[in-house]
């Protein structure tokens, strides 16, 4: 059995390399922002004649370079995925529509939000030095310094780089891997588990419970500080760019702790039991009726479940 396998590394680019990696971000950002407003304007001019806007030809990557000769400084296999994605945000979104479902309208990209793009390892043109922890990517003439203790030996299909609002580099690096899994035919109970939600706690059953270790509502405080620092600083300046680094790097951390919490309790749950049962709940209603606000929000879920909830209360 096959199954993809990504590994995230933190990466070290030296001034050089992030003029490179910054030049490539820019150029799959223009280049994405230039086919969506392309696309926008086309449905806003031919919106009435169904069949021309259906027939309509969109510019490619490809006559893109020839009127802008900046795109061919940087990967070419980026910009494809840079097209290749907007193509699939445009078709979840028009699959949205026809299902009634809530899908976002493919929005620009800034400068200021988070940066990525993705190339493919053609003809070996991304190297990896796991002895030097040293890594090739395409365009940057360079190897580039990362940080991880983690090998594997699978060629590499295609990779993500990717930088945050803090200015940190990662790339995730995604590898085909033959693995050995059997079918369990037969489960014992003791490996079946089932789970209440619970509003003061995270999980809750007969033997276990999770709680919520609320990283957010603890660094409150904190956040409202770093806001205010960014407000106070004058538009434009060095300082208010330091200030907005700090405020990133402590949604970051934030961000982290999270994560790291819900990899140990899946972890857990993967050790212990091998069915998990949990409840089919509005979330979102229970949210609401948690806050005092039951008369006006619809429960859709059972007598008993509505039971279970109270208990928790």
């Amino acid at each position: 059995m096959k199954i993809n396998r990504a590994y995230k590394f933190r990466l070290y680019p030296n001034q050089d390399q992030q003029i490179m990696l910054n030049k490539t971000f820019g150029h799959c950002r223009f280049l994405w922002n230039q086919m969506l407003n392309e696309r926008s304007e086309t449905y806003k001019r031919l919106k009435n004649d169904k069949e021309q806007l259906h027939n309509q030809k969109y510019k490619t990557e490809k006559e893109y370079k020839q009127t802008h000769r900046f795109l061919k400084e940087v990967d070419s296999k980026a910009l494809q995925s840079s097209t290749r994605n907007l193509l699939t945000a445009f078709h979840t979104f028009f699959k949205g529509l026809k299902k009634k479902q809530k899908v976002g309208y493919p929005r620009f990209k800034s400068r200021r939000n988070k940066q990525s793009y993705t190339t493919y390892n053609i003809n070996n043109n991304v190297k990896i030095d796991f002895e030097t922890k040293r890594i090739k990517l395409p365009k940057i003439k360079t190897w580039i310094k990362y940080q991880d203790d983690r090998i594997f030996g699978e060629p590499i299909k295609h990779i993500t780089i990717s930088k945050t609002k803090s200015g940190k580099y990662y790339i995730s690096i995604l590898i085909e891997r033959e693995i050995d899994v059997s079918p369990k035919t037969m489960i014992s109970d003791d490996k079946i588990q089932a789970f209440d939600m619970s509003f003061q706690k995270f999980l809750v059953s007969t033997q276990k419970e999770f709680k919520s270790p609320k990283f957010y509502r603890k660094e409150e405080k904190k956040l409202q500080k770093l806001h205010q620092e960014v407000s106070r600083k004058k538009k434009g300046s060095n300082n208010r760019n330091k200030a907005r680094i700090r405020l990133a790097r402590k949604y970051e951390q934030i961000y982290n702790r999270k994560q790291d919490w819900e990899h140990k309790i899946s972890l857990d749950f993967v050790k212990d039991y091998d069915v998990i049962i949990l409840e089919d709940l509005n979330v979102e209603s229970m949210k609401k009726f948690g806050k005092g606000h039951a008369k006006s929000v619809t429960l859709d879920f059972s007598w008993n479940q509505f039971v279970s909830i109270l208990r928790y209360k």
